[in-house]
């Protein structure tokens, strides 16, 4: 068996974290488990983009290497990590971020991925950056067992139907549809982005990312019927996606229908114990049902997750003034504040919980 090719993902400022990653993974390399490859490997005189192509299609694990510059670079998020996302949801390669420096990573899409080192702290913050590496090597190790499995089972599978230069072309007009839409969705423009959603799909019916962001805009300009279907399509290519039971709750709680919502939110959690985002719409949709208790439990375990989630603070505030807590409520959506103080919706709901208190009512406002 051929060894597991790791593309590695990085901003050239990254460049020392690199080499000391890669001195960690020698062992592996030296077994023949691996082979790495970065685009210090190019050639002069190599097409660039054709390299980095190749290797991203051929990659069995990719390495996000995270920091501030590669979060900050559109070259990286439009094409490396978008074909690193394609590949892990259509189970071609699977996706790991390697956290060096702090950085907000924890947005969609890479924050449904689970980074190393384990503790989700930054190999730039351990008092000894060996022993981070060493983590994040053997979380490596982990992934890697499975993944050798599935080079065998491919290997005894049937010959493929194209040759490799149609299927790396057909793979590149793809991701250039899939930048193109997301570009247009951050921009608000939903139907423009779900032409090139669908074009994708008409490229590659099992792109899960296509169909994934093809729901999000759907849901975007309220087909909810639509964009539920989409999800639903998603989910048949790949069920163990958590991120995809999320999106399909949104949709359902959207609807009206409760506890098809809460099942799929309970979905994502039972693949991704650490969803602090399921935790707070789960919240959310047993709060509607009235069900408070339930509601707070899951809105303190999404903040256990992660402690500056100030939609989950505003979220429990709601939920224990409901309770008749407002001392706790008030305590809560201070929190809340003090986290984002740009929000309205915020400062308005401490407004009103303190005015409550002096006999004055409003209306409260869930993010």
């Amino acid at each position: 068996m051929k060894p597991i090719k790791v593309f590695i993902s990085y901003h050239e400022k990254d460049e020392e974290f690199r080499q000391q990653l890669e001195t960690h993974l020698a062992s592996l390399r030296r077994q023949e488990v691996i082979s790495s490859w970065h685009d210090r490997k190019i050639i002069p005189g190599q097409d660039i983009q054709g390299e980095i192509d190749q290797h991203l299609n051929q990659a069995g694990l990719i390495l996000l290497l995270i920091s501030p510059e590669f979060l900050d670079s559109d070259y990286h998020w439009t094409v490396e990590v978008t074909r690193a996302l394609e590949q892990n949801a259509a189970k071609k390669a699977c996706v790991i971020p390697v956290l060096l420096r702090y950085a907000d990573w924890e947005n969609p899409p890479i924050n449904e991925l689970s980074p190393l080192p384990k503790n989700r702290k930054p190999i730039k913050s351990w008092a000894d950056t060996d022993e981070a590496f060493v983590d994040v090597v053997k979380g490596i190790q982990e992934v890697i067992a499975p993944l050798i499995v599935q080079l065998v089972n491919s290997s005894n599978g049937l010959p493929h139907q194209e040759n490799t230069t149609k299927q790396e072309d057909r793979q590149y007009q793809v991701t250039s549809l899939l930048n193109a839409a997301n570009r247009l969705s951050q921009g608000k423009n939903f139907e423009a982005a779900i032409l090139k959603h669908q074009a994708a799909i008409s490229l590659d019916p099992n792109s899960v990312y296509a169909h994934n962001g093809l729901g999000i805009a759907l849901r975007k300009l309220g087909k909810l019927e639509a964009a539920i279907a989409s999800y639903y399509k998603a989910l048949k290519i790949n069920p163990s996606l958590a991120y995809l039971h999320y999106n399909l709750g949104i949709a359902l709680n959207e609807q009206g229908r409760l506890e098809e919502a809460i099942a799929s939110y309970r979905q994502a959690l039972k693949i991704d114990p650490n969803f602090a985002g399921a935790y707070c719409n789960l919240g959310t949709a047993l709060k509607t049902q009235g069900r408070l208790e339930e509601a707070i439990a899951s809105y303190r375990q999404a903040l256990k997750i992660d402690p500056n989630f100030a939609g989950a603070y505003c979220n429990l505030g709601i939920a224990l003034e409901a309770q008749g807590k407002p001392e706790e409520a008030i305590a809560v959506m201070e929190i809340a504040v003090s986290l984002d103080p740009t929000s309205n919706l915020f400062r308005r709901n401490l407004e009103i919980f303190k005015n409550k208190k002096k006999g004055f009512w409003g209306r409260l406002f869930s993010t």
